[in-house]
């Protein structure tokens, strides 16, 4: 009995510095991570600007809202305004949101919070390129100190870059049409 106390008090005392190891060895990764994808448009800046500021358009565009159910916008007026957002998902607890912080003539901001996570900053920025424009689409996430988190921000951007690029091309493909 003796024995097999000590070995599981040595098997603790393993496990409790290997957890602190790993807390200090995550503290070491950055506690944010930023997304960002671009595309070249072959339009005027104020076409790209139209299609980006008519929110009934962006379930056509977005990865976030293609397929979606219950897909609603809140809207001032016929142009984008700081506090508009695009709503969905089933019930109050599950309800997505993307809220638009600041409308200018380079881009936007937002906010996205999906479900009751916590929510990230993302924003879309446009710059003129002799006869085109540059179209960036970026997300920032801050991180929490925990090991698995570090650890999700790691690959943060291999799961989201695919999809900001594929809504860029898509969008990109619309306003070509």
């Amino acid at each position: 009995m003796g024995i097999i106390r000590r070995k599981l008090k040595s098997l603790l005392v393993v496990f409790f510095l290997l957890s602190i190891v790993i807390v200090i060895f995550s503290m070491l990764f950055p506690s944010q991570v930023v997304t960002s994808k671009w595309i070249m448009i072959g339009a005027q800046k104020k076409e790209v600007l139209a299609k980006l500021n008519n929110l009934d358009d962006w379930p056509s565009w977005n990865d976030i809202l293609i397929q979606q159910e219950n897909v609603q916008t809140y809207k001032k007026d016929s142009i984008l305004n700081k506090g508009d957002s695009i709503t969905w998902g089933q019930s109050q607890q599950a309800l997505n949101i993307i809220r638009f912080d600041s409308i200018r003539i380079d881009g936007l901001d937002m906010d996205i919070q999906m479900g009751g996570n916590q929510s990230v900053h993302s924003g879309i920025t446009l710059s003129v390129q002799k006869d085109s424009v540059l179209m960036s689409w970026y997300i920032i996430e801050k991180l929490k100190w925990y090991p698995w988190e570090k650890i999700y921000g790691m690959m943060a951007a291999d799961m989201k870059g695919p999809a900001l690029q594929h809504s860029l091309s898509v969008f990109k493909e619309q306003l070509d049409n």
